[in-house]
């Protein structure tokens, strides 16, 4: 692991176009090792990438989401999947982040072509246990995802 890495535009471009050749159209780039206490990441987010709505609470995890390019909805969920929230968060503010604590239902939608996130949580990152997510939405392969995503996105409009 480097000393120091600088988050610059070179790094974001190549981890945008990461995000954009990738499948689930999005893209982390880890300044940590899986291992470590404290996550943090570049989340790069395309328009077409769906999030299903999860939390982290089996292994309780706060998060934290700072936007640093692009526009993002980020909603919250009742624990029956009723939307309870929704936040617009902009590199050009006013909100520019959101910080949740454990076991909040949570998702977030790209509004912009790209939108690059700064996140951290708490780790260890263990796939097994790192998220739960809500039966009421898709997962990430199904087919219903993209009118999902369409009905999320015009929460926005």
């Amino acid at each position: 692991m480097q000393d120091i890495q600088i988050i610059d535009q070179k790094l974001i471009e190549r981890v945008i176009s990461e995000a954009n050749s990738s499948p689930r159209k999005r893209k982390n780039h880890n300044f940590h090792q899986l291992t470590e206490v404290y996550q943090r990441f570049l989340n790069v987010l395309t328009k077409e990438t769906f999030i299903s709505v999860h939390r982290h609470l089996a292994d309780p995890k706060p998060e934290t989401f700072v936007i640093l390019q692009g526009k993002v909805g980020f909603l919250i969920f009742n624990n029956d999947g009723t939307l309870k929230e929704k936040h617009l968060l902009c590199s050009e503010g006013p909100n520019f982040g959101i910080d949740i604590q454990p076991g909040v239902w949570h998702n977030l939608v790209c509004l912009s072509d790209v939108a690059v996130c700064f996140e951290g949580k708490s780790g260890p990152y263990i796939e097994s246990v790192d998220k739960e997510f809500h039966h009421a939405y898709p997962m990430e392969s199904d087919a219903k995802c993209s009118e999902q995503l369409t009905i999320w996105k015009k929460l926005f409009s």
